[in-house]
């Protein structure tokens, strides 16, 4: 490239299509709230001969509290979170954090599940809250004895 041509890419002030999307997705994120994501992985999460989890309640201490969050990956790689959504041993939920619109993970935002690609709203037990989703995120059971719950 010759030194004519570099000046004229300096001093040019067109946006490229890729800059532009770029900034365009930042201002939707911190717009949107896509950024930053509130759910934290999980700590202390065992995958038991049966197929099932169990995830260490103690080691999570963000599940003391309705509205607390952690994340983990299944062994066939699909995200899931276990959350709180009501005191007890009964307020301990399990969902599948892939939306059942498209298929894209879902991402927790301000104590809800939301989808990035088409903004479908999930309640954190998994309900819908908003379209184009129209079914729940898929639940998992839960079981939960002393400091630890088991999924699945």
């Amino acid at each position: 490239m010759s030194n004519e041509s570099n000046a004229d890419l300096t001093n040019s002030s067109e946006i490229s299509r890729r800059g532009l999307l770029c900034g365009i997705g930042a201002v939707a994120a911190l717009t949107f709230g896509f950024a930053p994501e509130n759910a934290i992985a999980a700590a202390g999460v065992t995958k038991l001969k049966n197929g099932k989890y169990q995830i260490d309640l103690v080691a999570n201490k963000v599940l003391a509290k309705i509205g607390g969050a952690v994340t983990f990956k299944r062994s066939d790689g699909t995200p899931a979170a276990v959350v709180r959504t009501a005191m007890g041993a009964k307020g301990i939920s399990a969902v599948s954090l892939v939306c059942t619109h498209a298929g894209f993970e879902v991402k927790e935002v301000d104590m809800k599940w939301i989808c990035p690609a088409h903004g479908s709203l999930f309640a954190l037990d998994g309900k819908v809250l908003g379209s184009p989703a129209t079914t729940p995120l898929t639940k998992y059971p839960v079981t939960v004895s002393g400091s630890k719950a088991t999924i699945g």
